[in-house]
C-alpha cells in the first residue's frame, strides 16, 4: 500500500505532540543531567586540551571570576577587588566560606599555587604573570 504525500505530513505533524508530555516531564523535574559527546578521561583541565575536560571544570571547580551567558564578568569565589593605580596590581579578597571538601578553609596561598600552575601551561597565563 503506497503511502500519500498527505498522510506523511499528517503523521509528521503528530510527532511533536507525542513529545510534548516528555517536555512538561523535563520542567518539573529537580535533577540536571549532562551527558557529554566523549568519554571524560582526563579531569585536570590544565593538562588536557579536550573540551569535554573543560567544560567537566567549569561545572566542578569553583574560579574567582565568573562568567555569565551574557559575557558579564563577576567575582565567584572573591567578595572583591583593588586595582591598583598603575592598574599593574590587583589585590583580590576571597569570600567567607569557601572550604575544600575536606572541611579545611581555602586559602590565599592555595589560589596563587593555582594560578601558578595554570600559568606553567597557558600562554596567556604566562604573559599575565610577566
Amino acid at each position: 500500500m503506497p503511502i500519500s504525500r498527505r498522510s506523511l505530513l499528517k503523521a509528521a505533524a503528530t510527532v511533536p505532540a507525542l513529545s510534548l508530555p516528555g517536555i512538561v516531564r523535563a520542567e518539573a523535574q529537580s535533577t540536571l543531567r549532562f551527558i557529554p559527546v566523549i568519554d571524560l578521561a582526563f579531569v585536570d583541565p590544565i593538562y588536557s586540551t579536550a573540551q569535554v575536560s573543560r567544560n567537566h571544570g567549569f561545572m566542578v571547580y569553583d574560579t574567582l571570576y565568573g562568567m555569565s551567558s551574557s559575557l558579564q564578568v563577576s567575582p565567584q569565589m572573591l567578595s572583591g577587588h583593588v586595582i591598583s593605580a598603575d592598574l599593574l596590581q590587583w589585590d583580590l579578597s576571597l569570600r567567607d566560606g569557601l572550604f575544600w571538601h575536606d572541611g579545611e578553609r581555602v586559602l590565599a596561598r592555595d589560589c596563587v599555587a593555582s594560578i601558578r600552575r595554570w600559568a606553567a601551561r597557558d600562554g596567556f597565563g604566562g604573559e599575565l604573570l610577566e
